[in-house]
């Protein structure tokens, strides 16, 4: 049974027999060429036939072409047969190539185009999927917070208790501290399944933001206090009014500075400076700047993604769940501020963010 493509082989070669044979009545140039075209145009359709063919066949074309021409009309001298057989063969060649391109291309199109459809179905079945994971994991995280609460609870009762013996106690610390740390993946876990699912919103309200930054600092003391560090506050602001979400903006500011706490050693200062970003006092510039282990190259490129986490260990073994940083840096943007670092390995690092006032 004959396949599409040697209909059209075949077909294209009878037309060009047919062309030859009824050559000798037709006596218009624009008609001849036009009739010669056509079984090129036929031929050459790109796609499954090898383009060399077409030439092969656009060459017969054009030697036919010039042969019966000059059957036709004998020319007094050869020098004008040979550069008619050039023109001809030539024509015919370009003709095959003109063709060809434009049927390839065309396929290409359509090619990029339907590749593209199925790309974005893909991409959006896959964004639909990552919603309903995500969801799905905020409800799951939300859910085992209670019972991880309750045993933490529970656990810090215990040690309030007197008659509890130092063996019981010492394992009752181990249940609480396991369960503080659970609690800090769950609300990170929950965080960054609202924020990836896009269900977290802002409550922003004006408030002082040097209030707001001492506030936060004080709340942070006990655990610098701890590790015999200290937080030292820099401004040039006694006080200024901006519109953010404090509750979010804590988790920002928090998360940098007990990531300066964790990574640095004891008897080092962390160093917090709040001042306007430039000139035109539009945007606040927060940093957060630390003596600890700083944060080797290969590492600054991938920080701010979720579950990243760097060799670096903190210097009293507290936990650290990778998602930190890739919450501060949403939090940060949903602001429409920015988020940035320096850090060179042993010698500190120095975390920046910028929000504006408006």
């Amino acid at each position: 049974m004959l396949k599409p493509i040697h209909i059209r082989v075949i077909g294209s070669i009878l037309i060009l027999i047919i062309i030859i044979l009824i050559d000798y009545n037709l006596v218009s140039e624009i008609t001849l060429a036009i009739f010669y075209m056509i079984p090129i145009i036929i031929f050459s359709y790109q796609n499954t036939l090898p383009f060399f063919y077409s030439l092969i066949f656009s060459f017969i074309c054009g030697f036919s072409w010039s042969y019966v021409d000059y059957l036709t009309h004998p020319y007094s001298e050869e020098i004008y047969r040979i550069v008619n057989g050039i023109t001809r063969i030539g024509v015919s060649l370009l003709a095959a190539k003109a063709v060809n391109q434009y049927f390839v291309e065309k396929l290409l199109r359509k090619i990029i185009y339907d590749q593209k459809e199925q790309l974005e179905i893909a991409n959006a079945e896959l964004n639909a999927s990552q919603v309903e994971l995500n969801k799905f994991i905020g409800m799951a995280a939300h859910d085992i917070r209670n019972p991880v609460g309750s045993i933490k609870m529970i656990a810090e009762m215990y040690l309030t208790k007197e008659g509890v013996s130092e063996e019981a106690r010492k394992w009752i610390q181990m249940v609480e501290t396991a369960a503080n740390n659970s609690l800090q993946i769950l609300n990170d876990t929950l965080n960054i399944s609202k924020i990836q699912s896009g269900t977290i919103d802002l409550n922003k309200t004006k408030s002082d933001y040097i209030k707001f930054i001492n506030d936060s600092i004080v709340a942070n003391q006990y655990l610098a206090i701890n590790k015999n560090q200290k937080i030292v506050f820099e401004s040039d602001l006694s006080a200024v009014e901006v519109n953010f979400d404090g509750s979010r903006l804590s988790q920002v500011f928090n998360n940098l500075l007990t990531n300066a706490i964790k990574y640095s050693n004891t008897d080092t200062t962390i160093t917090v400076k709040v001042n306007y970003l430039d000139n035109k006092k539009d945007q606040i510039l927060t940093s957060v700047i630390d003596q600890g282990l700083g944060i080797d190259e290969k590492y600054h490129a991938t920080l701010f993604v979720p579950f990243t986490t760097t060799a670096n260990k903190p210097t009293s073994n507290e936990s650290s769940t990778g998602l930190g940083l890739a919450i501060v840096k949403r939090i940060v943007e949903l602001h429409k501020g920015t988020i940035s670092f320096t850090s060179e390995k042993g010698k500190g690092s120095n975390f920046f963010f910028t929000i504006p006032i408006a």
